[in-house]
């Protein structure tokens, strides 16, 4: 018991003195390329594959690494699945994917919405991580259509020193 309330007041106490930056991501370029986009779905539910690279930006703040990964996994609304780094993992980036609720239109057509995030420590205080996040919308096309491709750019960067 001691010990359970001990370790709540020490995560408290560094989670207190942790600083949280938000950045504009419209502030920033950093968008990432999404190839061979796969994705379908059967009774069982929902499913995507695709890869997904970003450049190396060192000029702008934060400094952003370059990664390669191949993301896939099932079901609408479920949790973040890690996709497989494909890089020589210069950094320690970690990136993952889900699908979020499809998006229906008028005409009944539904588009799938994958929502990818992508975490790294800082290029230059080991101390401070990032984090950026962004979506996009993009067609079941199992079986009816090409491999997609597209961009995401990410909408939302969190960091945490």
């Amino acid at each position: 018991m001691r010990a359970n309330i001990l370790l709540t007041a020490l995560a408290g106490a560094s989670s207190a003195s942790a600083s949280v930056m938000r950045i504009a991501a419209d502030s920033m370029e950093y968008d990432w390329a999404v190839t061979g986009w796969s994705a379908g779905c059967a009774r069982a539910g929902c499913y995507y594959d695709f890869n997904i690279t970003g450049a190396e930006n060192l000029t702008q703040s934060p400094a952003t690494p370059a990664f390669k990964a191949y993301c896939s996994g099932y079901y609408e609304g479920a949790p973040y699945t890690l996709c497989e780094r494909l890089d020589e993992e210069d950094t320690d980036a970690t990136v993952v994917a889900k699908l979020l609720p499809s998006n229906i239109t008028a005409n009944g057509s539904r588009y799938a919405v994958i929502q990818v995030s992508l975490e790294y420590t800082d290029l230059e205080t080991p101390t401070t991580w990032w984090n950026f996040t962004g979506h996009a919308s993009s067609i079941y096309n199992q079986f009816v259509a090409p491999l997609q491709s597209f961009t995401i750019t990410p909408s939302e960067i969190i960091g945490v020193a």
